[in-house]
This record gives C-alpha cells, structure tokens and sequence, in this order.
C-alpha cells in the first residue's frame, strides 16, 4: 500500500501508543498529525507533526482545525476525546466538502451514546439484555418496592467518561443525598443494579464504507485504573461476538467502537457503547487487529472484508507507566 494518507488525529492527550500504530509503514498512512490545547500532551510530540489549539468550546476552533487539514493535506480527521465526537459529527459536511473524511458515527448515535440512560432505555427498547438502571432516586425506591432494583447500587454521571464521578453505593440515605446533590449540577446520576461478575471490554471496526462491523476484538477486564483497563486476557466467544453485532446493527455507527459488557451468571449483559477508540485498543493492537491499517483501506476507497475473532485466546496485556523528557518554551 503506498503511503500517501495523511490524517489528522484531535485531542490526543497521552494516547501514544496509537500515534505509533498510526505510523508504522506498514499500515498505509503517510503522515500523521497531532492536536491538543495543551502543551504539555505527551501524544504531541510522537506525531510527524503537532499543533497546540484552542479548546474545543472556543468559538473559532473549527476554523482551526480545517486551517490545519488545508495546510497538511489531511484526508481524515480522527477526534478522540467525548465531546469532540459530537462536535465533530455534527459538522461533518465542513470536512466532507473539504474532501476530509470524518472518522466518526452520525451525530445522532453519539448524542445516544453519551446519554447513559438513554442508551439504556434503547437496549430495553430493542430487547437486548442490560442492567436494570433508573435516572433518579425516587424511581430507585418505585424499583426496589417492585423487586427490579437492591442496594447495593452502581452510580456515575449520565454524560460522565472514564471513571470521573462513579462509586458502589450500599446505603440509602447516602443514595439520596449524592443523587440530590448531582441535581443541582450540570448532569445527572444512572442508578444500575450493582453488576457482580466478569467485565469485558470489546474493540469493533466499523467499516466506513458498507458500515458493517468487520473486526471484533474481546478482552476479559483483570484491572482497571483511572476508568481505563489496566490488565486484561484476550477472549473468545461466538455467542458474544453474534451479541455485539445484533446490539450495534441498528446503530448508525462508524470507525472505531468500544463496547462495555458484563457476564453475569452466565448472561452478557452490554454496558457502555463509546464511539471511538477506547483506551484498551492497545491490546487488540498487539493482538493483530489493526485498525489504523483498516482505517487507511477506507480512506483509499476500499471496503475491509469481514475477519471476526482471528486472534490468540489467552494472550495478555499488561499495562504499565512510562515517560518521555522534552523542553518546552
């Protein structure tokens, strides 16, 4: 494949291990380019090249970002972050004009997404299986009197990431008093069923050109840090491969997806969708599923064929800290 995509990745934090992937020769992309609006965003510096912008909210940051693709001859533009999906997708026409192409799910999907219990009640709606939740503590007790819901409980922000704001709780009194404090913030609490089994964490490739899903990657969840999975073993099971495809088929999603799941007495149970790279692809990576490879496919105009659970079984990810020394001016 020759290397002549260049694309732009937005918010890249300190993903930089997936700066690295996204150049090694082998998977087709020419340059790779780098944005943050902090300085001291370590992914910056492993990129071709970077540029500090301003955040996401200020009024002229699309401007930016496009005055960078029309300067670096960008042919696709990859948010990272929560926010800037949305913000991304809701202006995908500015880039596809451009002849950029948004590595992003429709608007609508990550609006869905981002809203937990939204997310839930379109489970619930479409019959898959899920964790019993409810939006408020008074629907909480309506539950618990009808035997759906018992203490203890699992509670985060419904348009929370990563593991800001999210705790077990066992008493009621103290249920009551955070989700009347949460009221009087910007977000509000889901309240599930406090969900004691097996976690696992599945990293899906949605194509961009036939919008099916052509890659699925399993990871059973050992220990997480910070809402991110910190060690996990790769896994197989045809039964949640069929389930993850069922659950994401009426979505209108695009690129790359991660997918939270529980088992439970023998039952999955999905959890989370986010639409965009999750913060464990490093062990699909190393596992052979290679998405930036599938990501610059679709850029050259050509369809992934269909590879579902073609990894080792058993082959762990051991997650550890590391550094890197610059002097900034």
């Amino acid at each position: 494949m020759e290397n002549n995509i260049n694309i732009l990745i937005l918010s890249c934090g300190t993903r930089n291990l997936l700066i690295r992937y996204f150049k090694e020769p082998q998977n087709g992309i020419g340059r790779v380019i780098g944005t943050d609006c902090s300085v001291y965003a370590p992914a910056l510096y492993e990129a071709d090249a970077h540029y500090i912008v301003p955040r996401m909210t200020n009024p002229g940051y699309l401007d930016t970002i496009l005055d960078i693709c029309h300067k670096e001859k960008i042919h696709a533009v990859l948010p990272l972050q929560e926010d800037e999906l949305y913000l991304i997708a809701s202006h995908r026409s500015l880039f596809e004009d451009a002849g950029i192409t948004p590595i992003v799910s429709e608007a609508e999907t990550v609006n869905l997404c981002r809203d937990k219990y939204a997310f839930y009640q379109y489970l619930k709606q479409h019959g898959f299986p899920a964790i019993t939740s409810c939006d408020s503590f008074e629907s909480f007790m309506k539950e618990s009197a009808s035997g759906n819901m018992k203490l203890p409980v699992f509670i985060k922000p419904t348009h929370g990431c990563g593991s800001i704001g999210i705790q077990k709780v066992d008493h009621p009194g103290l249920l009551e008093a955070l989700c009347k404090y949460q009221d009087n913030m910007d977000d509000s609490y889901i309240i599930q069923n406090y969900a004691d089994g097996e976690e696992f964490g599945a990293d899906i490739y949605v194509d961009l050109l036939t919008k099916k899903p052509v890659s699925i990657f399993v990871k059973k969840k050992l220990r997480m840090r910070a809402g991110e999975t910190e060690k996990s073993v790769s896994y197989r099971d045809d039964k949640l491969f069929e389930l993850i495809e069922k659950t994401i088929e009426p979505l209108k999603l695009a690129g790359p997806v991660d997918m939270d799941i529980f088992c439970i007495d023998g039952q999955y149970y999905i959890s989370e969708i986010n639409p965009r790279f999750g913060g464990g692809y490093p062990h699909a990576y190393n596992c052979g599923i290679n998405f930036p490879h599938l990501i610059a496919e679709n850029i050259a105009g050509r369809a992934n064929e269909r590879n579902i659970g073609n990894y080792e079984e058993g082959a762990c990810m051991l997650k550890y800290t590391d550094l890197t020394m610059r002097k900034l001016s």
